[in-house]
């Protein structure tokens, strides 16, 4: 029992991960926006590994893209169990790592473990988590375990310790990218730092430091030189500050999609700030520069670079998960016991929030799978919002959902997350031409679009050019189309869309070429 009392911040953690973890269980299909697509891009993987006929519009071609770590594990482990499953036990891995990660920092650190981690957690639940960006997410989470054994390596490294790093490293670049660069800013804020606290700034340890950071990061630095995939040199660099402060600050924590838990981000700063002030908190001094590195990287990170977005709601959970991991409390062993109490009961309600949210969700993703099963085999499907309709409700999680169809009818969509260069799933041809050739052109038309696509001109909406150029004369290419509607009275569709099937909050029309179809 006196053990127990001594180690109760690592219960309280297991116990925060288990409950954070539980939603993913409870549903069958979790309302992340990018949910759908991956779930069948592992699919089509999981198909070709065993040798089974792969779609009719799509095959894997494997190569080093530097955002791998799903398309390796969940098909691997979709061999020994279902693929949702396989799935879901990913994601709670990657859950389990964003908790616990942060408290191994803070063990590493100051020798113990306190409450302070625990407040870290509910940066588990952020945008990357609620968005479904699974690669980033689970390599931001390894990349937090990987800096902890960095930490408790710092006085006795070899270079047989270095060679793990660079493994690992290796690792992590197949994983995601982005986290390459966290770990890389993580190691160099902390090496400085000693360097500091030491106060050798003298050049030969100046230089040693280097030289270890250099030989651990040098395999990542070849692959990313010489074998760096051509989809990534596409797109250019944009932050559009002004429009995404807001994300910045909402991306932290999340009760579930497009919900920033606003109040309870600012609970947790002001008790930081009043901590601080009262001398009952104090930020290591190893981590100070890192903080400080990682809330600037926060606000200056573009939105989109590299060909993808989002860039800007990486790094404000992993700020967030790595100040708490900095902090000491200087609170009695009573007060952090009763703190940890009320965190894991906040934790808890964050997490039933989350499980009801997505169980509306799932209850529609049902009924949308269950009409999938009366329209025609390898079927090719273009989603498309009714936004009259919808008013107010948020459509991104509807963006993907017509890709449970790859898995569940052979069937095509032109939002699949096959990208020529960035993703192994690809599009045989012809189909590029009908398909999504960028993440700019990743979002759904609008009903009131459909004229002007079927007519092939853009007016005056620029988007037609810009965003669906893909979708031009698409009657002439695609079987139906999945018109999302919400809760709404449903806009009027072209005379060459017949309903097929009516659902509470989407309708499938049958889409019929037109004359312009005999002259292309």
């Amino acid at each position: 029992m006196r053990h127990l009392g001594r180690d109760w911040p690592a219960a309280a953690l297991a116990l925060a991960a288990c409950i954070l973890i539980v939603p993913l269980w409870c549903v069958h299909s979790p309302a992340m926006p990018d949910y759908p697509a991956h779930i069948a891009g592992f699919g089509l993987i999981a198909a070709g590994s065993q040798a089974a006929p792969l779609s009719t519009f799509y095959d894997v071609h494997w190569m080093l893209v530097p955002n791998l770590a799903s398309e390796i594990i969940v098909p691997a482990l979709a061999q020994v169990m279902g693929l949702e499953t396989a799935a879901k036990l990913f994601l709670s891995v990657a859950v389990a790592m964003w908790v616990l990660g942060p408290a191994a920092i803070q063990r590493a650190l100051l020798g113990k473990t306190d409450a302070a981690p625990l407040a870290g957690a509910f940066f588990a639940y952020n945008a990357n988590f609620t968005w479904g960006f699974f690669n980033y997410y689970f390599a931001a989470g390894l990349c937090f375990v990987m800096f902890a054994a960095w930490i408790a390596t710092a006085r006795w490294r070899s270079y047989a310790t270095l060679a793990g790093f660079a493994l690992a490293v290796l690792a992590l670049y197949i994983c995601h990218l982005v986290a390459v660069f966290i770990f890389l800013a993580m190691v160099g804020c902390f090496e400085i730092s000693q360097l500091w606290a030491e106060k050798a700034f003298d050049l030969k340890t100046a230089v040693r430091r280097a030289s270890s950071i250099a030989l651990v990061f040098s395999p990542v630095a070849v692959a990313f030189l010489f074998f760096k995939p051509a989809g990534m040199a596409s797109g250019e660099l944009a932050f559009d500050f002004a429009d995404t402060i807001g994300d910045r600050f909402g991306a932290a924590i999340q009760s579930y999609f497009s919900e920033p838990a606003y109040l309870l981000t600012g609970a947790l700063a002001i008790l930081i700030l009043a901590g601080l002030l009262y001398g009952k908190l104090r930020v290591h001094p190893a981590m100070k520069i890192l903080v400080i590195a990682l809330a600037g990287l926060t606000l200056v990170a573009p939105e989109w670079a590299l060909g993808g977005w989002g860039v800007h709601l990486r790094l404000p959970g992993v700020l967030g998960a790595v100040l708490f991991a900095s902090m000491e409390l200087d609170f009695g062993r009573r007060l952090q016991s009763a703190a940890a109490g009320l965190l894991l009961l906040a934790l808890a309600w964050n997490a039933s929030v989350l499980e009801q949210d997505w169980r509306t969700y799932d209850l529609q993703y049902g009924e949308f799978r269950a009409a999938l099963r009366d329209i025609p085999e390898r079927s090719k499907l273009v989603t498309v919002l009714d936004a009259n309709a919808m008013d107010t409700q948020t459509d991104q999680p509807y963006w993907h959902m017509a890709e449970f169809a790859i898995l569940d009818r052979g069937g095509f969509t032109p939002l699949m997350f096959a990208t020529k260069g960035q993703h192994i799933v690809q599009l045989r041809p012809p189909f590029g031409a009908i398909a999504a050739a960028s993440a700019q052109q990743g979002s759904p038309p609008d009903v009131s679009e459909l004229d002007d696509l079927a007519a092939g001109q853009s007016k005056d909406d620029t988007d037609i050019d810009e965003v669906f150029p893909y979708l031009k004369f698409f009657q002439c290419h695609f079987d139906e189309a999945v018109v999302i509607h919400g809760e709404g009275e449903p806009s009027p569709v072209p005379k060459f869309l017949t309903l097929r099937h009516a659902g509470s909050f989407f309708s499938l029309y049958d889409i019929h070429p037109t004359s312009i179809c005999a002259k292309r």
